[in-house]
């Protein structure tokens, strides 16, 4: 490192306090449905689901907690006219506070941007993209375990990571990054504290980008878990950046910036456009 080197000082600690938001999710039955319910149960929210709009309306009235985020294909809904059944279920008393992702396979009903803050649909996924990316945008809105701490929003990567501590040197995989740090994929992750030499290279671009970085977070191998927590919790290490030059928060910078627009706007069917309006979390 060197002398232009600037800090981060926003990444002094990480707290964890558990929330159990309550998901609704309203798909088609099959393999989408079910992962999709058991990552984010793995994440752990208060997840239910169902594939027709009897039931929706059943689930969202007799829910315990209130139902916070809706997910919810208006195509899996037969018969049902998708804008109609948002309004006449917005007027029950069971959804004042619910906020709404709407999934999507093509483009989403021009109809829907128009009337998306008095349903208070707050964006809409392609379901042919990464179920990571999905999972990024709930963890937006509703931030569980402490998520809503974290002085930027982590993006779903997937890049090698020349990772040096002293001169031990190996080669990692990213997991998840933001302005403020990666995790990187590891079987055997160093402890809380170790600080370690990065160098990567961002998608889409040529140029290595350096960094000073602390272990904040370990997560271990768990074996007594399935497959799909081992997927979503992959072992390995949460870091924050301690050092970075100038140049290199700029390009990371612009790569989050272009993560942002690309996850969390909304997409509209008029000459693709982009709605300008950061998601925003809600509180408990």
């Amino acid at each position: 490192m060197n002398a232009s080197i600037s800090s981060f000082p926003g990444n002094a600690h990480l707290a964890d306090t558990p929330i159990r938001f309550k998901v609704l999710v309203v798909d088609r039955p099959g393999p989408h449905l079910d992962y999709l319910v058991g990552v984010l149960r793995e994440v752990g929210y208060n997840v239910d689901a169902t594939s027709d709009s009897e039931a929706t309306f059943r689930k969202m009235r007799s829910s315990v907690r209130p139902v916070d985020l809706l997910i919810i294909d208006l195509e899996s809904l037969h018969g049902v006219d998708g804008l109609r059944f948002l309004h006449v279920l917005r007027k029950e008393d069971c959804c004042t506070n619910t906020h709404l992702i709407v999934t999507i396979r093509g483009s989403l009903d021009g109809r829907l941007v128009d009337v998306r803050s008095e349903l208070a649909i707050r964006a809409s996924f392609n379901k042919l993209r990464p179920i990571e990316e999905l999972l990024c945008l709930v963890t937006a809105i509703l931030p569980p375990r402490g998520h809503n701490l974290r002085s930027s929003r982590r993006f779903p990567v997937k890049f090698l990571v020349d990772y040096a501590v002293g001169t031990n040197r190996q080669l990692f995989y990213a997991n998840n990054l933001g302005l403020g740090g990666i995790f990187v994929c590891n079987a055997q992750p160093d402890p809380v504290g170790t600080v370690a030499q990065l160098a990567f290279t961002l998608p889409g671009n040529t140029v290595p980008l350096k960094a000073g970085a602390k272990v904040v977070r370990v997560v271990q191998h768990a074996s007594e878990v399935g497959p799909l927590h081992s997927q979503t919790f992959p072992p390995g290490n949460g870091l924050v950046f301690i050092e970075m030059g100038p140049e290199h928060q700029r390009l990371l910078k612009e790569f989050c910036d272009e993560e942002e627009t690309r996850i969390f706007r909304l997409p509209t069917m008029l000459g693709n456009r982009l709605i300008d309006e950061p998601i925003e979390e809600v509180t408990p």
